[in-house]
């Protein structure tokens, strides 16, 4: 227990816990994250700020703070009255925290603290901007309806068999297309049961049938029309 106290007063004095890339990491993202649902334009240069304000506003006054609280305690039984003591934090306290600042909070800050801020803050805005990117492929992407029709297409076409509806099935058509492979096997198992299908199935297949029309018209197939007529006929008996 002694040691861990010890070892607990060692990591205050050395500040671990403020310049630990882990808890400036969670605090950016904690700060990013309330900032960002109060004003949806926040970016990751103004949470840069708001770490930085705390660790100058928060970290080092309350370190310097507790130092201060505990110097005055021991200093307490040797004065007199309150002027006295006054009189000692102030003589003291002021040249202590000009040379705390200059020789521990700036070399510690320009050091340590600022570069990992950095880092974190790249981590971050990386990441935010892969997502973004996966959210507009998303948009842009065909849905898995869709995709099994343009399959179902080109299997007609080139007068191959059209894939069972399994697992292996939808992990090759992933590869091909990236979209959900439940999804995949999902619609692609309908191909099989057109008669069956419940009203929502079929109108998210006609959907489909009509996206990929404008697929093969767009790249200048428009000769299949009449395998997605008779696929249409179908869906619509």
């Amino acid at each position: 227990m002694r040691s861990l106290n010890l070892r607990s007063m060692a990591s205050f004095i050395t500040r671990e816990h403020t310049l630990e890339i882990n808890n400036i990491r969670s605090l950016f993202i904690a700060e990013h994250e309330k900032h960002l649902g109060l004003h949806p334009a926040w970016n990751f240069k103004a949470t840069r700020k708001i770490v930085i304000a705390n660790y100058w506003f928060r970290e080092v006054l309350t370190h310097f703070g507790v130092i201060m609280a505990v110097a005055v305690l021991f200093t307490l039984p040797q004065c007199n009255s309150w002027i006295t003591l006054f009189a000692s934090i102030l003589f003291a306290g002021l040249p202590a925290l000009v040379s705390f600042t200059a020789f521990i909070y700036f070399p510690s800050f320009f050091w340590s603290f600022l570069p990992k801020l950095e880092v974190v803050s790249g981590e971050q805005e990386k990441l935010a901007n892969q997502a973004e990117e996966t959210t507009k492929c998303k948009r842009t992407q065909y849905q898995a309806p869709t995709l099994i029709i343009i399959h179902y297409v080109n299997s007609k076409i080139t007068n191959t068999p059209l894939l069972p509806a399994n697992d292996q099935s939808a992990a090759l058509l992933n590869k091909l297309y990236g979209s959900d492979k439940d999804k995949l096997k999902q619609n692609l198992s309908r191909l099989y049961k057109l008669s069956s299908l419940s009203a929502k199935e079929r109108a998210e297949m006609l959907k489909g049938v009509e996206n990929a029309r404008g697929f093969f018209k767009d790249t200048g197939n428009a000769g299949v029309s009449k395998i997605l007529d008779e696929l249409e006929m179908k869906l619509r008996q």
